[in-house]
């Protein structure tokens, strides 16, 4: 028995081999996620970690199609779209000007 009190033989996957858990902090996911999903479509589990808390989990895909378990009918037609009233925004803003405000409260 090992000291996590698991038998050796709960960290095994169903293809026999150890499951090692990956974890990866947020901006080594960002900058090499190509990568990191390419080891998720191979079966791994990946934690994102924010610097030492874990945030989020990446695992493969179980279901038959994503698209079959996402996609729910629409409850109203959309042609009704097309009657929505858009009002503009009459204001000006200055877009830089309310960035450099924001720089400048940090």
């Amino acid at each position: 028995m090992a000291k996590n009190g698991k038998n050796a033989i709960d960290n095994v996957s169903i293809y026999d081999y150890p499951i090692v858990m990956i974890q990866v902090n947020i901006a080594d996911l960002k900058a090499r996620l190509s990568f990191y999903l390419g080891r998720v479509k191979e079966g791994h589990e990946i934690i994102v970690m924010d610097r030492k808390t874990s945030v989020a989990k990446m695992e493969p895909f179980r279901g038959t199609s994503m698209y079959e378990a996402a996609l729910t009918p629409a409850s109203k037609s959309p042609a009704r779209l097309r009657n929505l009233k858009i009002k503009s925004v009459k204001q000006k803003i200055d877009e830089l000007g309310v960035l450099r405000e924001e720089r400048d409260r940090r």
